[in-house]
C-alpha cells in the first residue's frame, strides 16, 4: 500500500468531519501501518509530494530554510520513529500533514487518558505546577482530582 496515498485520505477524512477521538485506537492503529509502510521511503521524495511552504523571511516559525535543516537532519530515508517525529512536531503549512499531526498526537493524549484518568497535557501541566481548569456549571474552575 502506498503510504502517500493513505496520508491523503486520512488527511481528507479528517477535513471532512472525522472524529479521531471517538475511535482513538482505530485511528492510531493507521497511523502505526502507515509508519511501517513510510520505514525506508525517501525523505527527498517526501517532501516532493508534500512539498514545504516557500516563506524565506525567519519570522521564528516555519520557512523554507528550516525544512532544509530538518530534511539534513532525517537523512536520506525515513524510519518507523522518525516518520512520527515528522507529524509530531514538524508539521508545516500542509492542510493534510497539520491534520495529520494533530490526530495522531489526539489519538496518543485520547488512549493515555484512558489509561491514566489524565491527558497528556495535563501530566505535563501538574509535573510544571500549572494549574488545570475545566468547565463546571457555565464556570472555569480549577480541575478536581480523585486520590486513589
Amino acid at each position: 500500500m502506498n503510504p502517500y496515498n493513505m496520508m491523503i485520505k486520512l488527511g481528507r477524512l479528517i477535513e471532512q468531519g472525522l472524529d479521531v477521538d471517538e475511535q482513538p485506537k482505530e485511528v492510531f492503529n493507521y497511523f502505526s501501518v502507515m509508519s511501517d509502510f513510510m520505514e525506508g521511503k525517501s525523505v527527498d521524495a517526501f517532501f516532493n509530494v508534500f512539498p514545504p511552504i516557500k516563506r524565506y523571511e525567519d519570522d521564528g516559525t516555519w520557512d523554507y530554510f528550516s525544512t532544509l535543516r530538518l530534511k539534513q537532519k532525517l537523512g536520506k530515508t525515513f524510519t518507523r520513529e522518525s516518520f512520527q517525529e515528522l507529524l509530531m512536531s514538524h508539521c508545516y503549512e500542509n492542510i493534510y500533514l497539520m491534520n495529520l499531526g494533530s490526530a495522531f498526537m489526539s489519538c496518543i493524549s485520547n488512549m493515555y487518558e484512558k489509561e491514566n484518568g489524565r491527558s497528556v497535557m495535563e501530566e505535563w501541566a501538574l509535573k510544571n505546577e500549572l494549574t488545570v481548569y475545566e468547565e463546571r456549571k457555565g464556570e472555569l474552575l480549577p480541575k478536581l482530582y480523585r486520590i486513589k
